[in-house]
């Protein structure tokens, strides 16, 4: 009679791969992880420099806009306001900071219009400076611009003295 081989070297083989299809999985599944981490973050960075370039290309438009030789230009209280290829902006160089939980808030007043309608708030830099868009508006069916100050939240209406108002057309 032969001599019975001993099992268990199989059965050792067989933990060994059983370990090593565990080990592997889960390094799998930490990589698929990583992976759709890269790919969240590749979408944010992605939806970021889309973000950045619409903006580099506003400014862009907007130094072009201030800098037209044709442009129109109103002096205001602190600055001036600039018309330029249909946009309107406000160029502020020295305003002073609103009160506390309270911004300046741009208004204009379109022809036939029966009152002034909201625009953008904002606040000047540390020095005064404030360059304002008036991207909601076009300066052809625009015939005046005003700022006053209101709550941070901005109103319908003006809550307060108007700081300027000028006549663009």
């Amino acid at each position: 009679m032969r001599p019975r081989t001993p099992v268990w070297p199989a059965y050792l083989v067989a933990a060994f791969c059983f370990l090593v299809a565990i080990v592997t999985t889960l390094i799998n599944l930490n990589l698929t992880s990583q992976i759709h981490d890269l790919e969240r973050r590749l979408a944010t960075a992605d939806q970021s420099a889309t973000a950045n370039a619409r903006r580099f290309a506003a400014e862009r438009t907007m130094l072009a806009d201030l800098q037209n030789p044709k442009a129109q230009r109103f002096d205001v209280t602190g600055g001036q306001v600039v018309i330029s290829n249909d946009r309107v902006y406000i160029v502020l160089h020295d305003m002073p900071m609103p009160p506390r939980r309270r911004v300046y808030q741009a208004w204009t007043h379109s022809r036939g219009a029966k009152a002034l309608m909201p625009s953008v708030t904002f606040i000047p830099d540390s020095r005064g400076i404030a360059v304002v868009a008036l991207d909601d508006v076009a300066a052809s069916k625009t015939d005046e611009v005003a700022v006053s100050i209101e709550p941070e939240s901005g109103s319908k209406s003006p809550t307060s003295a108007l700081v300027f108002q000028v006549k663009t057309q």
